[in-house]
């Protein structure tokens, strides 16, 4: 079975950030009833995370996000929910607590990608129907799974977008070399929506060596200047 574990205090710490931007953000059209809001989370899980033993703390488990953010009435609840979660089985999970929990709250939950559905949610809102809507949208994926290209068919929209993308385990794929496996340099071609030669400019330079050749040495604090780059990209070609 499926089970949606994560370990250490920032796991909950993230979630409490998240539902206090979802207050404000529904504080915000507290008085405008007739305002049509989605909440859309691409990495939705089971609704509930189990945390591991670690040291002298205890495992023990807590709500997920969309559960809490599920939660929130007042000043005013979201419109529609739509949760995306890939793995079937936590999925299903997700989806019975909701139906046992909020009957009455509009939800969907999709076994699919989260790339396909941005590209769907990007369509959906340049509808009619879509036009009426605001939208809150969380994205945190545990690896580079999100796709740039699912991110350009936001372009223009009007969406308060949360992305997370943990980038911590980038400095392991950019080997000190540059000779990058093949098949992390399609992940990072596709996450960042960059060619590879692009990618290794980026992190890499090549220095003269005291033998008069050159050598490919990887930039320092690669983590940061990921993180610097993606915002950038994103700021420039995405979002205002």
């Amino acid at each position: 079975m499926d089970k949606n574990q994560f370990g250490g205090s920032w796991t909950e710490l993230k979630i409490e950030v998240l539902e206090t931007y979802a207050r404000q953000f529904l504080t915000v059209f507290k008085n405008q009833p007739n305002q049509k809001l989605l909440y859309f989370d691409g990495f939705a899980g089971s609704g509930d995370i189990e945390f591991e033993k670690i040291n002298d703390e205890d495992s023990h488990k807590i709500e997920g996000a969309a559960i809490r953010i599920l939660k929130i009435d007042k000043p005013r609840s979201f419109n529609m929910y739509y949760f995306v979660e890939k793995k079937k089985g936590l999925a299903a999970s997700l989806e019975k607590k909701i139906k046992d929990q909020f009957p009455d709250k509009e939800a969907y939950v999709q076994a699919k990608d989260c790339n396909e559905k941005l590209v769907a949610l990007a369509k959906f809102l340049r509808s009619d129907k879509g036009k009426a809507f605001k939208v809150l949208g969380f994205i945190d994926p545990k690896g580079l799974q999100l796709e740039w290209s699912s991110l350009e068919g936001l372009r223009g929209l009007t969406i308060d977008l949360w992305i997370l993308n943990p980038t911590s385990g980038t400095n392991r794929v950019l080997v000190r070399k540059g000779e990058i496996d093949e098949s992390w340099l399609k992940r990072l071609e596709l996450f960042l929506g960059m060619n590879r030669e692009e990618i290794k400019n980026h992190f890499y330079s090549k220095r003269p060596t005291l033998f008069g050749d050159l050598d490919i040495v990887k930039e320092n604090d690669p983590i940061r200047k990921l993180h610097e780059l993606y915002a950038s990209r994103i700021a420039g070609n995405i979002f205002k």
